[in-house]
């Protein structure tokens, strides 16, 4: 029998030397019953208790299900969901995320990629410089390499990054520079400003924030 695992992306190699094994089907770690290392995998992980959730708040129609550029503001690095819960609540979250749209790319509809990822749709008031999660949204990797065009420019192939752009977005060359012009000018205006997060999807969903939580991996 299966026993379903919290673990986290970067301690799958921990899970994978403990013969912690990875569901395609429901993309998520288990181990069987006969696992000779379950003291050492309970010590490490927590089981997954499926736990149910509903963020309350959310628009799941913000943004649509469209792929666009969307670089996070200078001033809010490393304020992200991931950095400012614990990493189980974080794994609950992501993937409630996941389940729900049947382990599918909400951007480009795949369905091929071992690990999708959780990428958090902002909206920013300028008046009162807020910066308020509306929704998350489930990506594969060159979905999330899209949106993130900036930080991926420093270290990925962006000539694959461009061609899944223009296939998903149905443009050509032209319209794909204006995009990515249009979107630094806005990311360039929004460094302008000292950014107050607003989670209240999250923190009202019953998930507490980290004070000083330093966990930005």
């Amino acid at each position: 029998m299966k026993k379903y695992l919290i673990v986290h992306y970067n301690d799958r190699k921990k899970a994978k030397k403990l013969n912690v094994l990875w569901d395609k089907k429901e993309k998520k770690w288990y181990y069987e019953e006969d696992n000779k290392n379950i003291e050492e995998i309970l010590s490490l992980f927590k089981e997954d208790e499926c736990k149910e959730i509903e963020l309350i708040g959310e628009d799941r129609t913000f943004g649509n299900n469209e792929l666009y550029i969307d670089m996070i503001p200078k001033t809010s690095y490393f304020k992200n969901v991931r950095s400012l819960f614990t990493k189980e609540d974080w794994d609950i979250i992501r993937h409630h995320i996941y389940k729900r749209v049947n382990n599918k790319c909400e951007c480009c509809g795949c369905h091929r990629n071992k690990y999708l990822e959780a990428h958090e749709r902002w909206s920013y008031n300028y008046e009162e410089g807020i910066q308020k999660l509306e929704r998350i949204i489930a990506l594969c990797k060159l979905c999330h390499s899209a949106v993130h065009y900036g930080h991926s420019k420093m270290k990925k192939n962006m000539d694959k990054i461009n061609d899944h752009i223009k296939k998903v977005k149905n443009i050509n060359d032209e319209e794909l520079e204006k995009h990515i012009k249009d979107s630094r000018e806005l990311w360039k205006d929004r460094n302008k400003i000292e950014w107050k997060l607003d989670l209240s999807i999250i923190s009202n969903s019953g998930f507490c924030i980290i004070e000083n939580n330093n966990n930005t991996d």
